[in-house]
């Protein structure tokens, strides 16, 4: 089996898929072997004498570069075919650097490695360019608005790439849990999507507990896509009130971006929190939906909506009352008023 794994640079996509490789060895014995495209290439350039420092690399010719990557390929290729297993390519789709876009792969090689499965790490646009800011090669060279825009073609270049091989393609927030990777690979669970309001939450602590351990049992049954696992409207909302308080900067723990730079990007923070969530939702068999709040979460209905219009069944956990609004009704295959009649119901029926 051979992974295909791309993402931008600071997305912590190498970190991801080391805790995954680590993860299922230990909890399973599951020997899986990650190559990390990036790595290689510089080993091979001072095999061959020539000590690239690493924010250089992309200064090189384009020439130079797609004969460093074929070298590199050359020899994953032999590897792979000389030792079947489980492998994970760890490498880029694209690279944005210096304004422009550059290509990180060779369909020539991809054809010949022949991935069984494509996927994409991506994060919030803050955790990444405060990764990319910790580095000598990406220092200063991003605004957020060069983030938004080389992750969105990085999703999109391995999607198409997935698309014309006619196999799979998942994109993976950074922080879900190795699991995630782990029973997509391995495990017969349907995906689903969690759908829950995230926004005007009183005492957020506790309702993030409760949300928490339902998903946590709901694992148990499914591969569970969480969008909380990437919360740049969280931006958004710090940015709003450093406005209010005539900041010029939002700090995000310690991580200060200045306002401008922040509300140059707001329509598209905004529009990204809705495709991020919907494409997560394409990516899933099912959708559920747990709603324990009496307030109306317009967030929630939207995806109820294009669920359930998008060929999804949605299972809706309504706990705030038995008087529910008849759109809820309409776009809802079923409703549970308990979360013990909604894990009974799998319990005795595979869905």
């Amino acid at each position: 089996m051979k992974i295909f794994c791309t993402g931008i640079s600071g997305s912590g996509r190498a970190e991801y898929l080391r805790e995954f490789v680590k993860w299922s060895e230990e909890k399973y014995s599951q020997n899986i072997k990650m190559i990390n495209i990036g790595d290689l290439m510089f080993e091979t350039a001072k095999k061959l004498g020539q000590d690239i420092k690493e924010e250089k690399i992309l200064d090189l010719s384009e020439l130079t570069l797609k004969w460093l990557r074929a070298a590199v390929f050359e020899r994953v290729i032999g590897e792979v075919e000389k030792k079947p297993g489980i492998y994970v390519v760890s490498t880029h789709a694209s690279f944005r650097w210096r304004r422009y876009l550059l290509p990180a792969f060779d369909f020539f090689y991809l054809n010949k490695l022949s991935p069984d499965l494509f996927i994409t790490v991506i994060d919030s646009i803050v955790d990444i360019k405060k990764r990319l800011e910790n580095t000598r090669q990406w220092r200063g060279r991003l605004r957020l608005r060069d983030i938004i825009t080389w992750q969105d073609e990085e999703v999109f270049i391995t999607k198409i790439l997935a698309e014309y091989q006619r196999k799979p393609f998942y994109v993976i927030p950074r922080r879900q849990p190795p699991s995630t990777l782990y029973d997509i690979l391995f495990s017969r669970k349907k995906k689903v999507y969690l759908s829950y309001p995230m926004t005007h939450v009183e005492d957020y602590e506790s309702y993030m507990e409760r949300v928490s351990k339902f998903k946590k049992k709901l694992s148990e049954y499914f591969v569970v896509f969480d969008p909380g696992y990437i919360d740049d409207y969280g931006l958004l909302v710090e940015a709003y009130k450093a406005l209010s308080e005539g900041k010029e900067y939002v700090d995000m723990n310690g991580f200060r971006i200045s306002l401008s730079e922040v509300m140059e990007v707001e329509k598209d923070l905004r529009d990204q929190t809705v495709r991020r969530d919907f494409m997560l939702i394409d990516q899933s068999d099912v959708v559920v939906v747990y709603y324990t709040l009496p307030t109306l979460s317009p967030g929630v209905l939207s995806e109820i909506i294009y669920s359930f219009t998008n060929n999804k069944d949605v299972y809706l956990v309504f706990t705030p009352s038995n008087r529910v609004s008849p759109f809820f009704e309409y776009f809802s295959t079923r409703i549970f008023f308990k979360e013990e009649q909604f894990f009974d119901f799998l319990n005795s029926k595979e869905i």
